[in-house]
Parts: C-alpha cells; structure tokens; sequence
C-alpha cells in the first residue's frame, strides 16, 4: 500500500516539475537541488530523487555531482542534428512499413489530429504533445520497439526546446498525411511527413 502511496506523491512532483521546467518557471543556469525541491513541494527526498531520476533519463535534466540537477537546454546544433535525424528515420520507416497501415491507426491519428485543432491557441505544450503523440502513433506501425524508443528520445529533447520557445507546427500537414494514408498513397503521406518534419526549424 505504501508503495502505491509512494509512486503517486512521485507522479505528482513529477507533473509539477515537469511543469515549471516546460513554462520556464527556472532560468537556464538553474541547479535544481534535492533539498530546495523538498522544500518548495514539501515532499520527503524519496519521490523528489526519484522524479529527477526520471527527468534525468528522458535529457530535461542533466546531473551534476555534489551540486544537483542542470535544465539541459539543446543548442541549435543539436535541433537541427535531431530535426535532420527524423527527417531520415520516420518516412523511411512509412515507406517501408506503410502497408501495415489499417483503419484503426488512421482513426487514432484522426482522433489526436482532431483533439489537438480543439486546443487554445496558446496551449504550446498540450499542442506539442500531441504532436508527439501523433508522430508516435504513426511510427508504432513498424513495430520496432528500439526504433521506437529511438524516436521518443528525439522527441523528449526537442519538447523543452519548442515549448519553452513557443513554437507552433501546422496540423493541417497531419491532416494531409491522414488522408494520403486513407487512400493508400504510401510515397505521398511520406513526402508530407518529411515536410512536416522539415518545418520544425529554429525559431
């Protein structure tokens, strides 16, 4: 019972950090340590550590022994490396798996494609991580776990980047590679998928 209580209180202290560190709450030269978080959520040091474990493991937070926790902040050398990097994994992979496409991932795309056109125009997280989640959705169909996981990397370290810089991609190309994939155009929903990729320049 108490382990459940446990993962809980981290789960919350999680969403909290995770939050402030995507809204900029902490300037970039922040050194997160374990006390002072302890002391803003009033939480004991065990869901605190465990929480920028996890942060840790997923590049928002790089550890700094005998100091605390640094905001890893990409440079632009490292977005554009990470944005040409999926412009070559994620329309290969369609390409090569895209006959595996059926009507119930189409619906799943169309249902966060949907969902994120729904969202406030200043909701720059909640629109990113749909983003993600339809980017991810769509690669699934390879059924490569390592590809996958791969991917959710990229991902992780380009979100603190365009949510803290309030970056905005264009749904309408997700719509565009639902409906090429309706109609079992394999090359063209790839051509826009690497377009829609290509955007995600540097602010």
């Amino acid at each position: 019972m108490e382990t459940q209580k446990q993962k809980t209180l981290k789960d919350k202290v999680y969403d909290c950090l995770f939050s402030d560190i995507m809204n900029g709450i902490y300037p970039p030269d922040t050194t997160l340590s374990e006390k002072f978080l302890m002391e803003k959520y009033d939480v004991s040091r065990a869901p605190i550590r465990e929480a920028l474990q996890q942060l840790t493991i997923q590049n928002f937070l790089r550890s700094i022994p005998r100091q605390g926790y640094k905001i890893v902040q990409p440079n632009d050398t490292v977005m554009a490396d990470l944005r040409n990097y999926r412009e070559l994994l994620e329309p290969s992979f369609l390409l090569q798996y895209g006959h595996a496409v059926d009507h119930i991932l189409i619906s799943r795309l169309h249902h966060i494609y949907e969902s994120s056109t729904m969202l406030p125009a200043q909701s720059y997280r909640e629109r990113w991580q749909y983003n993600c989640q339809f980017h991810l959705t769509l690669f699934s169909v390879s059924n490569n776990a390592y590809a996958c996981e791969s991917l959710k990397n990229a991902l992780d370290v380009q979100t603190i980047f365009y949510v803290q810089t309030h970056f905005s991609s264009s749904a309408d190309l997700h719509a565009a590679i639902i409906d090429y994939l309706k109609n079992d155009n394999i090359d063209m929903a790839a051509k826009i998928l690497r377009a829609d990729i290509a955007q995600l320049q540097i602010p």
